[in-house]
């Protein structure tokens, strides 16, 4: 497999891994874990997790 192909296959496991993250940062915060916690968990920097909670928070208010 060239370089390309193997960039375009790496990037799209870290897209997944991302979104299930992100996923279970939604159902963590759900059940009254903190930032930290998540984040813990997720092995996703705290600022990450802060800025998708946000995120969240945005779409369910409109």
């Amino acid at each position: 497999m060239c370089n390309l192909s193997m960039g375009v296959l790496n990037k799209g496991i870290s897209v997944g891994k991302m979104k299930k993250a992100r996923e279970m940062a939604y159902r963590l915060r759900d059940k009254g874990m903190s930032c930290e916690e998540i984040a813990d968990v997720a092995e996703v920097d705290i600022d990450t997790i802060q800025e998708w909670l946000a995120e969240r928070e945005e779409m369910l208010v409109k």
